[in-house]
């Protein structure tokens, strides 16, 4: 059976961030001070060799688990949302692909887990330097992290919007003052 893992960075207006951000902080907390996720992720961190599946099974967050509840708190963000981020890959979560192309250091600029992650106006505004740092990346560094994205998310030809989305929108919600609520679901 085959699935399509998305990966959505959704701008969000303040109050929907105040509204849902403590139930949704809870969740990343939590899933950031399990044992075994808090081993594999310092495993991937110091470079240690983490086998695919291993990655794949740290990359998931615990926001896409809740879809209701997630859902819920993307519908309190309005139906002007201006640019958003919506990237898919069959049968494996987008990020995936994104962390085995940049790697830890790289990766460690994108704030919260692996893509799932929830911030207030300002701290859009202050990890904006941070996620530039992320995505720049020279010719050749772009081809051969494309090409690393593309041997982990097998089957997906297309990871341009890996690389292309985040940075714009991420710029965008800067510029409208809003929050963002960001995960990886199954829908």
């Amino acid at each position: 059976m085959s699935y399509s893992g998305v990966w959505f960075l959704i701008p969000a207006p303040a109050a929907a961030v105040e509204r849902h951000g403590p139930r949704l902080r809870a969740l990343l907390d939590e899933h950031a001070a399990d044992p075994g996720n808090v081993e594999l992720r310092r495993r991937w961190e110091r470079g240690g060799a983490l086998s695919t599946d291993e990655l794949e099974g740290l990359v998931p967050g615990p926001l896409g688990q809740d879809p209701n509840g997630l859902y819920e708190a993307w519908n309190d963000c309005g139906k002007e949302i201006g640019p958003y981020v919506c990237v898919s890959a069959r049968n494996r979560y987008p990020v995936l692909g994104l962390a085995h192309a940049l790697g830890p250091e790289r990766l460690a600029g994108l704030p919260g887990w692996f893509g799932d992650l929830v911030l207030s106006p300002e701290e859009v505004r202050a990890a904006l330097p941070a996620v530039e740092a992320v995505f720049d990346l020279d010719d050749a560094e772009r081809a051969a992290a494309e090409e690393r994205a593309r041997d982990v998310l097998r089957g997906t030809d297309d990871v341009s919007g890996l690389f292309d989305a985040v940075v714009p929108v991420w710029r965008a919600t800067v510029a409208a003052a809003r929050g963002m609520i960001g995960a990886q679901l199954i829908p």
